[in-house]
């Protein structure tokens, strides 16, 4: 990340805690903001602070089932970017035109790192800041 550019506000939609984790120091490591997680769809739909966000990570299966790209759709709708991330890729790829991108599992630093440019490039809010 170039070190003028602000730190993004990264979102994960994610039901295993230990990719969590690792999701929130690499997003950490690379100079941005971790602004929470949800387990679920349902969780999701409930947050009030999603506004806020220049982009959400999203995996294919939630608990709550495989509700991962009805996440990215709704995520669409209110205007908020996301990036599948998922070791379903071939499932993934059938609602890649909701997705800014889809990056396997398991993440790599550097894979993360230019994905997440994804959003600043597509997000106003994330360029003005």
């Amino acid at each position: 990340m170039a070190s003028s550019a602000p730190p993004l506000r990264i979102f994960c939609v994610e039901d295993n805690p230990l990719i969590i984790f690792q999701m929130e120091a690499m997003i950490e490591d690379l100079g941005h903001i971790f602004a929470g997680s949800a387990i679920s769809f349902a969780d999701l739909v409930k947050r009030q602070d999603l506004g806020r966000l220049d982009g959400v990570l999203v995996d294919i299966d939630l608990a709550d089932g495989r509700t991962g790209p009805d996440a990215a759709i709704w995520l669409s709708r209110q205007g908020i970017p996301s990036i599948f991330v998922t070791g379903q890729e071939a499932l993934a790829a059938a609602y890649s035109q909701v997705v800014l991108a889809i990056m396997g599992k398991p993440v790599s630093e550097i894979e993360l790192a230019e994905k997440l440019e994804l959003f600043r490039d597509t997000n106003p809010c994330s360029r003005g800041r």
